[in-house]
């Protein structure tokens, strides 16, 4: 069944891109003891807690008549890397938006592709996780890593997260606008490790984002409509590499780089993805993080009943 992706028209909002300068973002400190136990001399004081990070949202609308949701999109420019995520997400759409057991969270390019603190990829697919909760009237997520992976703090916009809502009356029983906002935002930076937010500027109750809902366009970059692998570039490439795919439908995806003799070199990943457009980075290390020789590579990926194999070159 042909798959309808439609973007909401903003009534107010982020329509273009995040406004985020790399100034210093400063919080009230709450910290009653230090890490050491003593007691917090900056207790209740407006602190600098390193770079301003910034969140901000896109809507669409996706599904065929049966199976209507809505999609929130997660957009952010981290001036300074992030370690993780917690944050509380409302709307005011009620019942005619569901999360609970139908819906999902899946994580974006900027929890896709995270660094060491070297600024050296991590190659583990799962080096961030992401956990989601309907809790009460909200929807809590949390990203985490266990081991000190963060996002590239490289003041690019990206996409953080999306979650998934199910439309329980379809599209056209949806108000004719939803606001979102969020709550309860900590994004722990890396420049002052102790100290757990470096937010500057995210939708909160008063500066919720409206999505019109009656006044709807084709979006300029829908979800892709078939599964594709793409040519990866730079190629010949020293040392590192990007390689794209496009899924048309959340599917358990693997990607896996093969050498001349058919010998598995790297998995990049191999877990669920959403529909969309997923971008992985190959730095020319092995499974054992060990860097390997010139020569010709395989990529490979395997969606669904989807395959698909390509050739690439590592010149040293």
């Amino acid at each position: 069944m042909k798959r309808l992706i439609i973007l909401l028209s903003l009534f107010v909002g982020f329509a273009q891109a995040l406004d985020c300068p790399a100034d210093s973002s400063f919080h009230t400190d709450n910290r009653t003891l230090l890490p050491d136990g003593t007691p917090n001399p900056n207790y209740g004081q407006l602190i600098a807690t390193g770079l301003c990070v910034c969140l901000g949202f896109e809507a669409a609308l996706s599904g065929s008549s049966d199976d209507s949701t809505v999609t929130l999109i997660f957009k952010i420019v981290d001036n300074e890397a992030i370690r993780g995520i917690q944050l509380d997400v409302y709307n005011d759409a009620g019942s005619d938006l569901v999360y609970g057991d139908v819906g999902v969270v899946n994580k974006g390019d900027k929890l896709e592709n995270v660094y060491d603190e070297n600024g050296d990829p991590v190659t583990s697919s799962n080096a961030m996780q992401l956990l989601s909760n309907e809790i009460n009237d909200h929807v809590k997520v949390m990203a985490y890593s266990t081991n000190r992976a963060q996002t590239a703090g490289d003041g690019v916009e990206g996409n953080l997260f999306q979650i998934t809502y199910k439309a329980t009356n379809g599209h056209a029983g949806l108000p004719a606008t939803i606001s979102f906002w969020l709550d309860e935002v900590r994004l722990p930076g890396t420049s002052a490790p102790d100290l757990l937010d470096v937010s500057c500027s995210y939708p909160d109750v008063n500066n919720a984002i409206t999505f019109n809902t009656s006044e709807m366009g084709i979006g300029d970059n829908p979800l892709p409509t078939v599964f594709s692998l793409a040519q990866n570039y730079p190629n010949p490439f020293n040392p590192t590499t990007r390689i794209a795919f496009d899924l048309p439908e959340q599917s358990l995806a693997k990607l896996v780089v093969y050498n001349l003799l058919g010998q598995q070199v790297n998995v990049l990943t191999n877990r669920p993805m959403s529909a969309g457009h997923h971008v992985f980075d190959w730095n020319g290390l092995d499974a054992n993080g060990n860097s390997v020789a010139s020569g010709v590579y395989f990529y490979e990926l395997r969606a669904g009943d989807f395959e698909a194999k390509k050739k690439m070159l590592l010149l040293r």
